[in-house]
């Protein structure tokens, strides 16, 4: 008696053309969203380009696409690894990006060009943050227990850091985070953190 072989861990080539293709424009929107969040912080990089590189990656099989797993979590894992790949890269890179030199402007002797800081936040956008954040207070309509999550997160808590400074459990934060999010969403669908 002969076993009927194993099918293969991973999908092919083929399979995933097929997958992709038979996305919906809500699914690429998924996808899309995903990869904004996950290309904060990442150095020359847009949230497409993440996107982009995580299907060729798929498709040339650079990177595995496990049978069984739904799509938006294989790109979604594919992505969080290049992105974090990329983070690495730009840390130990000698380039610093907050620094820009000014070819024209040299030292005393006038050999050495001039590095000056760059500030990436301008005062127009300190001002459109405020402004943002009026109006989603506005959108909350004084609940409580989302303008205080929403509070949390604007001085930079997550997760279990926020959950322990406001006091809350597992189950209530988790709530609530949802409620936010969909508020946020509600609030700007295309919004992109800076």
């Amino acid at each position: 008696m002969s076993a009927n072989p194993e099918p293969p861990v991973r999908l092919t080539k083929a399979e995933v053309e097929a997958i992709l293709s038979a996305f919906s424009p809500a699914d690429w929107q998924r996808a899309q969203s995903i990869a904004n969040l996950l290309n904060l912080g990442v150095t020359g990089w847009t949230p497409s380009d993440l996107l982009q590189e995580a299907m060729v990656n798929l498709l040339d099989g650079t990177r595995a696409w496990p049978r069984e797993v739904h799509p938006l979590v294989v790109l979604k894992t594919v992505m969080r690894s290049i992105a974090s790949n990329a983070r690495k890269h730009n840390q130990a890179s000698p380039i610093d990006a907050n620094t820009i030199v000014d070819p024209l402007a040299t030292d005393e002797d006038g050999r050495t060009a001039v590095a000056h800081g760059r500030v990436d936040l301008t005062p127009e956008d300190q001002l459109s943050g405020k402004q943002q954040l009026v109006a989603l207070y506005a959108k909350l309509g004084g609940d409580k227990d989302l303008e205080d999550l929403a509070t949390a997160w604007s001085y930079g808590l997550r997760g279990n850091e926020a959950r322990q400074e406001l006091g809350w459990d597992v189950r209530k934060y988790d709530k609530e985070r949802q409620r936010l999010q969909r508020r946020l969403n509600e609030f700007d669908p295309d919004r992109r953190p800076k």
